[in-house]
């Protein structure tokens, strides 16, 4: 008992980060939610979502990681440790990315943007929009884009997968709870803060492109929390 107690203090600081980023979706969701996807942004707040949504993405996270990576080398003393917890990240982040792709499937949830595509009579139902081909699914959301701005019509475009788990989610709860909770145990708020903020932005940016509920979002958190849990990630001074 005295060894699983002390397993579950090595973790502490990562669930309490992420306990807070759940926190502040749940208030983003009563005070911004549901969005009008039909609506036209400005221009700084498309422009501002849609490169906070890039950050976790396809098109950026690479980046995102290697910076987290070489902040967290910079700070160490120890190369042989940084190399292990690193490893012990990477596994975290594999697993989390293979289990995401395998619960979309297994879920089949219909992404938002379907309910705006019903919204304007060019589907019947949003489970409808799954039952079509690539080629159908692309001509469908290239018509809405008369009437849907450009900064959430491309990624409708690029992403016309299932909704549950958000991958975008996945992989900031993942960089939050090692790097912010790492953060946090050596109480460095200023890094803290400013990761937290910029997961909140992800997670904020997916549901206002129409591309999450906020269910998808908790359900991503609480699949990172699990195999955070499960993982054993080498303490890291």
């Amino acid at each position: 008992m005295s060894n699983l107690i002390s397993y579950l203090n090595t973790k502490r600081h990562g669930f309490i980060i992420l306990a807070i980023m759940a926190l502040g979706i749940s208030l983003i969701s009563l005070i911004s939610g549901p969005f009008d996807l039909l609506s036209t942004p400005s221009d700084f707040t498309g422009s501002l979502l849609t490169y906070l949504t890039y950050s976790a993405g396809s098109q950026g996270f690479l980046i995102t990681l290697a910076i987290l990576m070489l902040g967290l080398l910079l700070a160490s003393t120890d190369k042989k440790q940084f190399i292990k917890v690193g490893i012990g990240f990477g596994v975290l982040l594999v697993l989390c990315f293979a289990g995401k792709t395998g619960l979309k499937h297994l879920t089949q949830s219909p992404r938002p943007y379907t309910e705006a595509l019903v919204q304007l009579k060019l589907i019947d139902t949003p489970q409808q929009f799954y039952s079509y081909a690539e080629s159908t699914q692309d001509t469908l959301v290239q018509t809405a884009a008369e009437y849907v701005s450009h900064y959430r019509i491309g990624h409708w475009l690029h992403e016309t997968d299932y909704s549950f788990p958000s991958g975008h989610t996945v992989f900031v709860a993942a960089c939050l709870v090692f790097f912010g909770g790492l953060a946090l145990s050596q109480k460095r708020y200023a890094v803290t803060g400013i990761l937290l903020v910029w997961a909140l932005g992800v997670a904020y940016s997916r549901l206002w492109l129409g591309m999450h509920r906020p269910e998808d979002l908790f359900g991503s958190m609480a699949f990172v929390a699990l195999l955070y849990l499960l993982i054993p990630i080498p303490k890291y001074r």
